[in-house]
């Protein structure tokens, strides 16, 4: 069966489609008719597919190949028994067809039935033209059941057949999947000896020594990813933030820049060429890349908060509310966000949007202690609001008990606003005992909390 149709004449697919639009009939032999289906399948257009197959098979009804182009147009369409029956018949006239055998196969995979597609494509000899094609389909399967050492043999032997860059990631998918490193980057190692030039290699091998936090490594290899494409922006933006978390961040600026020199600007570069200089302290210049960052990227709710953050520092509290309201609607869950918005609005004194946004981080859950601190002193600061502080009790409750001695500080300030004296002072004992450490800390963020001074001079209890 062909697979590719590089060289097809289009003037066959213009005949063809003409035909169907005038509902007149052209002849075509059956080669046409299988350019033309597999013209249709390799662009997607499975109604022109199903149409040809079946004025193909009408005049070619004895085609092996045409039947098995309408197993492939079958099962790309879900339609699996249809497709089975095919298969059955050709299969019984021919079974040791490798095209057969594949095509069996792939109906097994589609019933989830991997092991026995497995056995069906080991049955193509290596002496077929389409072993290696069926050796992929191979791997394919074992990825499905999660045989991640099979599925790696199997796409190595591909590659050194034959180069192909989806391979080549199949493998090194196996590789992240199995979770060794270091064999990864020995075989990465290994097969750029044999392929220097290879730019997609040398990406990723810079990309599993940044994930192993070998930095300068990491650096090297995506410098020589640039060497063998010096328009490889991917490398150029890997590089960038390598650098970034080096803090050479002016050399992590330039490399953003060149990324977006090579091709259109995108909204990531933008956003982190803008993170970097708010990082130096240019301020105005990271405020405009923000901007940038959304006139390419309207949903950027990291370039919204950004903004909003901005003009909280500049005091432009109005408008800082109404950026931060956008990137709130683009993504809610993020807790930092609604600490910004209490922040404003205790600033404009519009207490009903503070409690709001308090009730929106405690159904968020999963806070940690920096939260629930914030929280707490929120609360302090704002019109007096019982259930509130027993909605941050209840959340507190369900905090990891490892971190709990800590949280009895924050425990001891919430039970004195509840007017719950003895739990009170039970929490500030506890608190003390185990971390007498951050007495001044705690003393500092709640100064206006009473008896805090009281175990000041103990040591035991």
């Amino acid at each position: 069966m062909k697979e590719e149709f590089e060289d097809f004449d289009n003037h066959s697919i213009s005949k063809f489609e003409s035909m169907l639009k005038t509902n007149s009939f052209l002849f075509f032999d059956s080669n046409e008719y299988e350019e033309i289906i597999v013209y249709y399948i390799e662009t997607g257009n499975i109604f022109l597919a199903k149409k040809a197959i079946s004025l193909a098979l009408k005049q070619y009804q004895d085609s092996t190949i045409l039947s098995l182009l309408h197993i492939e147009v079958l099962l790309l369409n879900n339609e699996i028994k249809k497709a089975e029956k095919i298969a059955f018949k050709i299969y019984e006239i021919d079974p040791l067809n490798p095209d057969v055998l594949i095509q069996k196969a792939k109906i097994c995979s589609k019933q989830k039935d991997h092991v026995k597609a497995i056995k069906l494509l080991k049955e193509i000899k290596k002496s077929s033209e389409i072993y290696y094609d069926a050796l992929s389909l191979i791997g394919k399967e074992y990825l499905f059941i999660d045989d991640f050492q099979n599925a790696k043999k199997v796409f190595v032997e591909c590659l050194n057949n034959d180069f192909d860059y989806s391979i080549l990631n199949n493998i090194l998918y196996c590789f992240d999947s199995i979770g060794d490193s270091e064999s990864t980057i020995k075989y990465l190692n290994d097969f750029l000896e044999a392929n220097p030039y290879c730019e997609i290699a040398w990406h990723q091998l810079g990309k599993q020594y940044f994930k192993d936090k070998m930095y300068e490594e990491a650096l090297s290899a995506f410098d020589f990813a640039i060497i063998s494409d010096d328009s490889f922006v991917g490398a150029y933006i890997e590089m960038a933030k390598i650098l970034e978390k080096l803090n050479r961040t002016n050399e992590a600026i330039e490399k953003y820049k060149i990324s977006i020199g090579l091709n259109q600007p995108t909204a990531f570069a933008l956003f982190r060429i803008g993170r970097c200089h708010f990082k130096l302290g240019n301020y105005d210049l990271a405020h405009s890349y923000f901007i940038k960052t959304i006139e390419e990227d309207p949903i950027h709710d990291k370039a919204w908060m950004s903004i909003a953050v901005y003009q909280f520092n500049r005091k432009e509290f109005e408008k800082s509310k109404i950026n931060l309201l956008k990137a709130l609607e683009i993504n809610s869950d993020k807790i930092k966000y609604w600490e910004l918005y209490i922040k404003i609005n205790i600033k404009l004194k519009l207490y009903e949007d503070v409690e709001l946004a308090i009730k929106e981080i405690l159904s968020l859950g999963k806070l940690d202690l920096n939260t629930l601190t914030f929280l707490t002193q929120t609360l302090i600061q704002i019109p007096y609001n019982e259930n509130l502080f027993k909605g941050l009790l209840k959340s507190i409750n369900f905090f990891p008990k490892s971190a709990k001695n800590e949280i009895n500080y924050l425990l001891y300030v919430i039970y004195f606003k509840l007017f719950d004296k003895k739990k009170a002072i039970s929490h500030l004992k506890k608190a003390y005992f185990y971390n007498p450490g951050k007495y001044d800390y705690f003393k500092e963020l709640f100064p206006l909390i009473p008896k805090l001074h009281v175990f000041k001079n103990m040591h035991t209890l």
